[in-house]
Formats: C-alpha cells, structure tokens, sequence
C-alpha cells in the first residue's frame, strides 16, 4: 500500500512536519553534503546560523567550516554550499565538517524542533536511496526548503515531485524533468551568480549518483547527518 504524502514547503512548512520527514534541498545544501560524504568526511554537523557554525568550529578546533549566507560563502569559511569546491579539496577523507546554509539546514532544524522523526536530508543526487530510508512507512512529510527557506524552487519541488513518484509507484518521466531542470529558474540563478561555480549545476542534478541517506541524528549538543 501506497503511503499517504504529505507535502510542506520552506523553514515555516519544515516547522509543521510529523513523522518520517524528507527535507529537500537539491541546490545545494543536500547535494554537496552528499559529495562531502562520498569525499570521505566523517562527521556532518549542521547548524542554524553563521555564528553557531562559527562557534562549534572554534570548540573542536580542527572542523572544517562549509556554507553560505544568501548563496555567498562568508570570507572565513573553508567551503561554499558547493560540490563543485567539495571535488577541489583533497584533505577531507576522515574531517568534521560544520555546515549552514540558509534554506536546508535551517530546514531540518525546524523540523527536529516540530518533533518530525526521523528526518533525511535529501536531493537529487541520493534520490532513490532517501525513499528506502522510508519504506514502509505509512505516512511520510516531503518539505521542499526553496530560495532561502521561504521562497518556492523549482528543483526543490522537482525533486519532491520524483521522491513521491518513487514512493507511490507512480510514474515519473525523468528525462522531461531534467530538461525543464536545466531550463528553469534555479538553474538560470546558479548559472547567473558569478560566485556559484558553474559546474554545482550538473554535479546536483546527477540523480542516484550516491547510494546512501543521510538521516538526521542527535549527537550530544550536536545534530549530525549520518548516512546509512
């Protein structure tokens, strides 16, 4: 049996969510987290604001710090929201990354907050691997996090768009979504923005290009991304 689909959208919907909740952010947040992790990054904390990102930083001393304000990496950051810079780094197998971004993870962390478990961040480019994370489940939240947690993106709501596809057994013409991905708003924004590598763009719309979800826990005073 088909589960019942529940669709909310940006940080205001992430702070309704109940239950298994899939928060989406294709560009970027959720993509260069998964090309963080298959570069071999061992912890993933995320966080709320540039600040708090700041301050775990300084408590463990030797995490590295991954993000953007509006779209633009702040100047004492050592990573964009970006998988194209995730691919230029070679010192990150085994690292501890803290990450803030101004629509995905602000996104989980109103959904932790609302009580939604258990959560995983999603995109594009782990797609098939998120619906296993919640299979069988009976009801499931998809939370599109949008232009900065509050405006409507049209790669967010593709994706939510094949992850209810996936989830329902209906069909899905992925080759039609992709073109009006390479032809819509969010990609003409990436490709517009001097500061976003022009490369972030295909790198997020590799759907499936990693096999693993990556799910949202607790860890002491920290919530962390794991995948499975």
């Amino acid at each position: 049996m088909a589960p019942t689909i529940i669709h909310k959208a940006g940080i205001a919907g992430a702070s309704e969510a109940a239950g298994p909740t899939l928060v989406i952010d294709t560009f970027r947040a959720f993509s260069t987290a998964a090309y963080l992790f298959d570069a071999g990054v061992e912890r993933l904390i995320l966080t709320d604001s540039l600040d708090e990102a700041r301050q775990i930083a300084r408590l463990l001393g030797d995490a590295l710090l991954c993000g953007e304000n509006e779209g633009i990496r702040p100047d004492d950051f050592d990573l964009g929201n970006s998988p194209a810079e995730v691919l230029a780094r070679s010192d990150l197998s085994g690292g501890t990354v803290v990450m803030r971004t101004s629509a995905g993870t602000r996104s989980v962390i109103a959904a932790r907050a609302s009580g939604a478990a258990p959560i995983i961040a999603t995109s594009l480019v782990v797609a098939s691997a998120t619906v296993r994370g919640v299979a069988g489940r009976p009801e499931v939240t998809i939370v599109a996090a949008g232009l900065n947690g509050v405006e409507p993106a049209d790669e967010d709501d593709a994706t939510a768009a094949l992850l209810t596809a996936l989830l329902t057994g209906a069909l899905h013409d992925v080759p039609m979504m992709m073109e009006a991905l390479r032809n819509g708003s969010g990609a003409k924004r990436l490709l517009d923005t001097p500061s976003i590598d022009d490369d972030d763009l295909e790198l997020c719309l590799a759907v499936d290009a990693f096999d693993f979800a990556m799910e949202v826990t607790k860890e002491g005073d920290f919530l962390v991304l794991n995948t499975d």
